[in-house]
């Protein structure tokens, strides 16, 4: 009988082995895995499969050398293909045929996988999968972590086990993954379906007998599928005939014996007590067995009776429990009290009433480590292992604050992209894939939506003729050349490029395209974002303008066309009243006559005027104003604008005054210049009514400032900048002509702007006005002003020659020349004019020459026919009243001065003189000495 008890003791105590070794085994395979989950999490989180294949690389090699060696790290993109590996085998295999891959790629967590032999490696691996998403969100690929199962199988058999113990490791369709004593013919292959379903219809807290792949009968305990290591199994068994076999043999010599004699009985009792002896012996050394492989594991191990007293401890649970010295004998409750109504006492409490194994995980009120608890019904009591988890907490917790943050981010960056008026694409690199579009691109672009940038082939769907981006010269452009694209694959920063995007409903909207690169701490590309904005409207609106502009600028030019030609009608006339009036001067004598020639010159002078600013409009209009820059003699200058006003001035009662040093040369164009001037004083003239008006000169660090100042009614505040626009006057709605059209200030303004000589104007109304023009100074001495024309040396009268297809004209300025004291030559064509210098035998001293002739020739053909008979340069002028720019272009050509008509007989004769002035300079230089 007592043979027998001790046959179920022992029977008893190779089941809790067999659970207690099943726990262990298991406990370590799921640190294990916690690793390869651990090493998964840090990859995502880190953000390595978001950078660059070359970056990739870098960073898994320095992973690899901190991480154990039997995990490989893998990259694969949505297609299945690893780009990025800690083992450069496996670049460019595919694994997207795999169910757990698509699983991932469906997944928000981990995936762990079926056993299979690695691709590229050879090695029968255990994958752990989870997807990543890219820029956009949208899942971009999955990073496997692959465990090496033959190196779980070479570390199990290099542990102390107990002889006998066998261990399997299957995955979820009963592969074998592993087994110890190893059997290579084994693995990979499936479990016999009648040994699967008994392993699979065990519990973990069970044992049960079966026959093992090697035909031997074990006692097992199974950590099936849906309770173990997340998809796997787990079996570990003892041979139940070898763990039996003390007490057995122990049992059967007993029988053999019995039926002998008393003594023998007693000395049979004897030995039988020698061998049950023996048969302890061999259980304490099972036990020391099992003891040492407690010691070996890395979770912490500790043992309670069902009174809750210490009754062991491992070497890792010295290590982490305070005072473990102490705690052999007490009571676990009261030695850790703060334990006591918490999660701990909770589940303990059921584990030791209940037999049932629990799992928990607890916060150390002292040592502020969490730990992971698993507890094991014992036949002392409880086994509880535990492990500190407390870094893995600590990622758990960082990874979901990051998550957290990072979702946070995604929803702001979302909310944005959707609500902003401009379209957003981003595209990643290098492989143009685009990964976001925002709700305003797709309202633009329409459908289909780009796919790919930078690639021959953009959409998805088949397209129409003509979709997609066009240049503004309607061309279409390539797979590469869209702003995204060079942006993306050039680095380039495309800053507002206009195009026209052909919608695939026939649609056509006008884009304004930016795009930008965005690179990574080494200088590469990684992604670039383009916005669009819809110019349609701004276009249209420009066009418009455009086409008011071309209009308001064609009308422009036919009113300046319409000004030049009627001027030049007007002129004709006009310039034969300015001859004869003056010739009449000599055949008035009386001074009621005198009086009202004296009005008449006046009237013209007045018309004269008028039709000037007209002319002078219509050629800044039309751009026939060059100005010639050279040094310009204010002295000369100031002096002819004096002589021209100072009658005026004094008939109102006015004086007129220069103040300043006269004796400074400017550069400017001569001609323009008088005119601003001159301008300047009949508007000071105008508007003068006492008082008097004064012309300043002063220098002012290397430049001349002219002041022309007056004592008239001044200018109110409001009207500063209105004055210089055309046809704006002062003080003067009922619009009398004596003070002109109310031009000579507009084209003040616009001479400065082609002389680069700046105006300002400075008025105080009632008291008068001051202009200032600001002149570059000349630094070369200024040319001194012409002589009178000298006289012949034979004694003969001057001949001039003079040509206009005008016969009134012509008529008066013969009279005019004759009062002058010149013999005359008229002509009314070039044909005309050479004949009558053969006829006269003399070449003449000057000529006068209309610029317009008839039959469309010109008057500068007349004068280099007379020039090339004479064999000299005859001193000649064009007087014309032509405002275009053919007339300035062709007399600068020749050299000729160009008049405008109408022109009085005072200011012919010193345009003339001057004339003929520079013709004798040009003969004394080039007289040999």
């Amino acid at each position: 009988m007592m043979q027998y008890n001790v046959r179920q003791h022992r029977a008893v105590e190779i089941q809790n082995d067999v659970v207690r070794l099943l726990h262990l085994v298991d406990a370590e395979q799921q640190r294990i895995a916690a690793d390869a989950q651990h090493v998964l999490a840090a990859v995502l989180e880190s953000g390595i499969p978001r950078t660059a294949p070359v970056d990739c690389q870098a960073t898994l090699a320095r992973m690899k050398a901190r991480y154990p060696a039997y995990l490989t790290i893998e990259v694969a993109d949505r297609e299945g293909t690893v780009w990025c590996s800690t083992d450069p085998r496996t670049l460019g295999i595919s694994v997207g045929d795999y169910g757990t891959f698509q699983e991932a790629m469906r997944s928000n967590g981990i995936v762990l996988g079926e056993y299979a032999v690695a691709r590229g490696i050879g090695r029968p691996i255990l994958p752990f999968r989870m997807g990543y998403r890219g820029p956009d969100g949208a899942m971009a690929g999955v990073v496997t972590v692959l465990l090496d199962v033959g190196w779980l199988e070479d570390d199990l058999t290099h542990r102390n086990l107990p002889a006998g113990m066998a261990i399997l490791l299957t995955d979820r369709n009963g592969i074998v993954m592993a087994r110890v004593p190893a059997r290579p013919e084994a693995v990979g292959r499936p479990l016999p379906s009648d040994m699967l379903r008994t392993l699979l219809s065990a519990t973990d807290t069970q044992t049960i007998e079966v026959v093992g792949l090697d035909g031997v009968r074990r006692i097992v305990a199974v950590s099936p599928p849906r309770t173990g290591w997340r998809g796997t199994m787990l079996a570990v068994g003892v041979d139940r005939d070898a763990a039996m076999a003390p007490v057995n043999e122990a049992m059967m010599q007993s029988l053999a014996y019995f039926g002998g004699t008393l003594l023998l009985c007693c000395l049979g009792a004897t030995w039988g007590l020698r061998q049950f002896l023996r048969m302890r012996e061999r259980m304490h050394d099972t036990a020391l067995e099992m003891a040492s492989v407690l010691e070996s594991t890395t979770d912490a191990v500790a043992e309670v009776d069902r009174d809750w007293k210490v009754v062991f401890l491992n070497d890792r649970a010295k290590a982490l429990l305070p005072y473990s010295s102490s705690l052999y004998g007490r009571n676990g409750w009261e030695a850790f009290p703060e334990l006591v109504g918490g999660t701990a006492w909770d589940r303990l409490n059921h584990a030791m009433m209940e037999r049932e194994p629990v799992e928990f995980e607890l916060l150390g009120p002292t040592t502020g480590l969490w730990f992971a608890a698993r507890a094991f019904p014992s036949r002392k009591g409880l086994v509880i292992y535990f492990q500190d988890v407390s870094q893995r907490k600590q990622h758990e917790e960082e990874r979901t604050r990051l998550n957290r943050q990072l979702e946070e981010e995604r929803t702001l960056l979302r909310a944005v992209l959707d609500h902003m008026p401009s379209g957003v694409l981003v595209a990643e690199a290098p492989s143009g894939r685009i990964v976001k579009v925002n709700a305003a691109a797709e309202r633009m672009l329409g459908q289909p939506l780009p796919r790919v940038i930078g690639a021959e082939r953009l959409y998805d769907v088949p397209i129409p003729p003509g979709f997609g981006p066009h240049r503004p010269d309607g061309t279409l452009y390539g797979g590469g050349e869209t702003p995204l694209a060079r942006a993306l694959l050039a680095g380039e920063v495309v800053e507002q490029e206009d195009l026209d995007y052909h919608r695939a409903d026939g649609g056509v909207v006008t884009l304004s395209v930016s795009a930008a690169p965005v690179r990574d701490a080494d200088g590469r590309v990684v992604l670039a974002i383009c916005t669009l904005r819809d110019v349609g409207e701004r276009k249209a609106m420009e066009m418009a303008l455009h086409q008011a502009k071309e209009q308001a600028d064609q009308a422009n030019r036919a009113k300046s066309k319409f000004l030049a030609a009627a001027s030049h009608d007007l002129r004709q006339p006009m310039q034969s009243m300015f001859l004869f009036s003056g010739i009449l001067h000599r055949h008035v004598t009386g001074e009621q006559g005198q009086r009202s020639l004296e009005m008449l010159e006046r009237g013209l002078d007045t018309l004269k005027g008028l039709l000037d600013s007209l002319l002078d409009v219509s050629r800044l209009d039309v751009g026939a104003i060059e100005p010639r820059i050279e040094a310009v003699a204010l002295a000369g200058l100031v002096d002819e604008i004096v002589a021209s006003y100072t009658p005026i001035l004094e008939s109102k009662g006015l004086s007129f005054r220069v103040a300043g040093d006269r004796a400074v040369s400017v550069r400017s164009d001569r001609v323009l210049l008088g005119r601003m001037l001159r301008n300047l004083v009949e508007n000071a003239v105008k508007y003068t009514e006492r008082g008097g008006v004064e012309i300043g000169l002063h220098l002012l660090d290397g430049k001349v400032r002219v002041e022309v100042a007056d004592t008239g009614i001044g200018i109110p505040p409001d009207q500063l900048d209105q004055i210089f626009a055309e046809f704006h006057q002062v003080n003067n709605p009922e619009r009398d002509r004596a003070r002109g059209l109310g031009l000579g200030l507009a084209i003040v303004q616009r001479l400065s702007v082609i002389l680069d000589h700046p105006v300002e104007v400075r008025s105080q109304p009632g008291r008068g006005s001051v202009f200032t023009i600001d002149l570059p100074l000349d630094q070369a001495e200024a040319e001194p002003p012409p002589n009178e024309a000298q006289p012949r040396g034979d004694g003969r009268a001057p001949l001039a020659l003079l040509v206009d297809d005008d016969a009134i004209v012509l008529l008066g300025l013969r009279d005019m020349f004759r009062e002058w004291g010149y013999e005359v030559l008229i002509a009314g064509s070039t044909d005309q004019a050479v004949e009558r210098v053969r006829e006269a035998g003399r070449f003449p001293d000057a000529m006068l020459v209309d610029y317009r002739l008839r039959e469309g020739r010109v008057g500068t053909e007349a004068v280099v026919r007379i020039r090339a008979m004479a064999g000299a340069p005859v001193p000649a002028m064009i007087l014309t009243g032509e405002s275009g720019p053919e007339c300035e272009q062709d007399a600068a050509q020749h050299g000729l001065k160009v008049v405008r008509k109408p022109v009085t007989p005072r200011q012919l004769r010193r345009a003339l003189d001057r004339a003929l002035e520079a013709g004798r300079a040009k003969d004394l230089q080039g007289t040999p000495s």
